[in-house]
């Protein structure tokens, strides 16, 4: 079953009004982003990460090592947060500390499946989140340049390669060469917005699958126990159906049953 688009991400009917909307441009500000904001969490969750580990080995530094993982639990909370660009915040759930000490303090902390996760989010996937972005961005933003070259080709100086005065791409320092790659650009723009926005989707997508918590698979049992109906675990709750009316011994049957009540 796929997962529904994002509100901010849905494109408009009309492809050739795709570029015009919204959409792309909340899109690349949500890519556009995380190569600022991902990689100082990057840097700062690998520093955590690596001090928690040479921490490890010296048992008087465990307020330290939680330290890191209060670090780390942080940057996740901030990449949970940029996704408000484009969706709704990603919500989370930690295991509780239930024992005193700093000992079971760390243990609950270190061993919380959803701090493994947000080490394997903020560490792991930077690298690969991180080319699915840029090369958005870069078709991006290169559309866009190509579509407003006729405003600034006078301004581009090449002294030689393919694009120089003698190159064979020499015609794009023209006024018609460059309105000709304008009009193909610009035939190609709404392509690179339906790109843009497929990048942000997946990266979203990604984000939410790590970060928050995992779906219970008992979920809808549980909802079944706790409301109302026969199988209800509800302290007082009654059965299902009515009792007849009392008889002369003030013995009253369940329908269908014979059952006294």
């Amino acid at each position: 079953m796929s997962r529904p688009v994002p509100g901010r991400l849905r494109p408009p009917a009309s492809l050739i009004r795709l570029p015009l909307s919204a959409a792309p441009w909340l899109a690349a500000g949500y890519l556009a982003s995380y190569p600022l904001v991902g990689g100082a969490l990057f840097a700062v969750s690998t520093a955590a990460v690596v001090s928690g580990v040479v921490l490890s080995q010296f048992t008087v530094t465990l307020p330290l090592i939680i330290g890191s993982v209060w670090v780390i639990r942080s940057c996740a909370q901030v990449e949970r947060g940029r996704a408000v660009l484009v969706d709704q915040p990603i919500p989370y759930r930690y295991s509780e500390v239930t024992e005193a000490g700093l000992p079971a303090h760390l243990a609950t902390r270190c061993t919380d499946p959803a701090f493994a996760r947000d080490c394997a989010y903020l560490v792991l996937l930077f690298p690969p989140l991180l080319i699915l972005d840029l090369f958005a961005l870069i078709v991006w933003l290169v559309s866009l340049g190509c579509v407003t070259l006729p405003l600034w080709y006078w301004a581009v100086e090449v002294s030689g390669g393919p694009a120089g005065p003698d190159g064979a791409l020499s015609w794009v320092h023209t006024l018609p060469g460059a309105l000709a790659l304008a009009l193909v650009a610009l035939v190609l723009l709404p392509f690179a917005a339906r790109l843009l926005m497929a990048a942000a989707r997946l990266h979203l997508t990604v984000a939410q699958a790590v970060l928050r918590p995992p779906r219970d698979p008992l979920a809808q049992a549980k909802g079944v126990l706790e409301g109302p109906g026969p199988f209800s675990t509800v302290p007082g709750g009654r059965h299902a159906g009515t009792s007849t009316e009392p008889t002369e011994n003030g013995e009253t049957h369940e329908p269908n049953t014979g059952r006294v009540s």
